[in-house]
């Protein structure tokens, strides 16, 4: 298992149309956000990196939505990930696409989306699996200089670990893309169909929903019991 951080220069797109079949991509993506931003609701949503913000959000009820980025098209502010330039428990909903792959250090990155949002807000976020054709890529010397085996990759299951430990609440789990992802690779909307059916763990690229969960500590109130005997033993009460 490789280490989360690393001190590697990291060439990081800036655009979908940088990646080899990141169009389809980014429409897939595009896809699970219409269906669940319905459900989010609040007044400041932040997209993280170039990638997120060139994604839509506008079903979401959040109508003030900032895309920040190093560099990129579409952003509202410049920023750094690792260092959002945002106070804490402010943001109803973060946007994370596929920052944690060309990230030197997505602990941090998911540390500081998690400072970021309030009580109950929403992260999503999206990555490549590395159990998986894309991973396949991955792992062969002359294909991993090459985008989109280049990113990091870590597996949902290890993502998933990491937002449990911060206090988040996976919502919803969603995979596609059962091919190597590279600019010669072809989508079977068959192959698509069968591999959420029987091989959805094996998915080139999978999109998680996460809601951060903060419950507040009420303090348990002393129960006071009577202490001291009023009446002595053998007492009988006395009419008049």
């Amino acid at each position: 298992m490789q280490l989360a951080r690393t001190e590697q220069q990291l060439a990081i797109p800036t655009s979908w149309a940088e990646i080899p079949l990141g169009d389809w991509v980014a429409a897939e993506i595009q896809e699970r956000l219409d269906s669940w931003c319905p459900q989010l609701f609040g007044y400041h949503l932040l997209k993280v990196g170039s990638l997120s913000a060139e994604l839509s959000c506008g079903h979401s009820r959040i109508r003030h939505q900032i895309g920040l980025a190093r560099a990129g098209r579409l952003l509202d502010c410049i920023g750094d990930p690792l260092a959002l330039p945002v106070r804490e428990n402010c943001v109803d909903a973060c946007l994370l696409a596929h920052v944690l792959d060309f990230s030197p250090d997505p602990h941090q990155v998911l540390r500081e989306a998690e400072r970021v949002l309030t009580d109950d807000g929403w992260l999503i976020l999206s990555g490549y699996n590395p159990l998986s054709l894309a991973g396949l890529g991955h792992l062969l010397p002359w294909y991993r200089r090459r985008l989109p085996w280049s990113a990091r990759m870590f597996s949902p299951a290890r993502v998933t670990d990491w937002l449990q430990l911060l206090g988040f609440e996976v919502m919803h789990d969603d995979r596609f893309g059962y091919a190597m992802m590279g600019p010669r690779s072809r989508i079977g909307w068959w192959r698509e169909s069968l591999g959420r059916d029987h091989l959805r763990p094996f998915a080139s690229v999978y999109v998680i929903a996460a809601r951060k969960r903060r419950f507040p500590l009420i303090p348990v109130r002393q129960s006071w019991s009577l202490t001291r005997q009023v009446t002595a033993s053998g007492m009988a009460r006395q009419g008049w």
